[in-house]
């Protein structure tokens, strides 16, 4: 009797650590459930918030209507109209352009030099065609179109883009790639400069909008106002001391 009473304890025993091994494996296999979900939805934000803020970043619409593409740096679907552009993300030659030009104008230096060689701008043959005179003259003009929407894109966030009605709605029409893209090129110019103009008084001081002012009726040239224009609006922001 007393070896059957034995033999149950072991018996029950057994069973107790096989229950206890199997709980034990149970709660192993959650904790391990648990940690791979944690990293799953981890991960998935992550992503998430890696995608550009819509109030900060702004896609390309493709320009649809474009066919000429002003390729910036020599990289192939690069521009503003090209589909290829993907502006504020980092899957497009947009990324690819702002990292060269990042890293082109990384030293004070290089950004004074270009303030004071798009306010500077050279004398061309007047009987030059309008591309040909922009191609004549140091940069080309689409990089100083990206110089600019860098700067605003980083005016954003420091305020030196003129805050609310400033410079940002003018890099979200530049995205759009309607406005400053169409196949008139002295139109889109012309347009260019009236949207930057409309808004330089929020960034500038007193004497810097008279100089502005003053810009429309000196310059002749579209290409040496637009260049002008954007000196002004670059030096007002502190590009030269803050960068890109």
């Amino acid at each position: 009797h007393a070896r059957s009473e034995v033999s149950l304890i072991i018996r029950a025993l057994s069973f107790i650590s096989d229950v206890l091994r199997l709980a034990t494996e149970m709660v192993m296999m959650r904790s391990i459930f648990t940690l791979f979900i944690f990293f799953v939805v981890k991960s998935e934000l992550s992503a998430a918030r890696a995608q550009p803020h819509p109030a900060f970043f702004m896609s390309s619409n493709g320009g649809g209507d474009q066919s000429q593409r002003n390729e910036i740096y020599k990289v192939s679907g690069s521009g503003w109209a090209s589909p290829k552009w993907n502006w504020g993300y980092a899957d497009g030659t947009g990324h690819d352009c702002a990292m060269i030009c990042r890293d082109r104008l990384n030293s004070r230096e290089t950004r004074a030099d270009l303030v004071n060689n798009l306010l500077n701008p050279p004398e061309v043959d007047g009987g030059l065609m309008m591309q040909e005179v922009e191609t004549s003259r140091d940069p080309p003009f689409e990089e100083v179109k990206l110089i600019l929407a860098l700067s605003w894109q980083r005016g954003r966030w420091d305020g030196t883009d003129g805050g609310i009605g400033g410079y940002g709605e003018v890099l979200s029409m530049m995205a759009k790639a309607n406005r400053y893209e169409s196949e008139d090129n002295d139109a889109c110019s012309k347009a260019l400069v009236q949207d930057m103009m409309a808004r330089f008084h929020l960034i500038a001081s007193k004497s810097a909008v008279n100089e502005m002012d003053a810009l429309s009726k000196i310059c002749s040239d579209i290409d040496i106002l637009k260049r002008k224009c954007s000196g002004l609006v670059l030096r007002e922001m502190g590009f030269i001391e803050n960068g890109l």
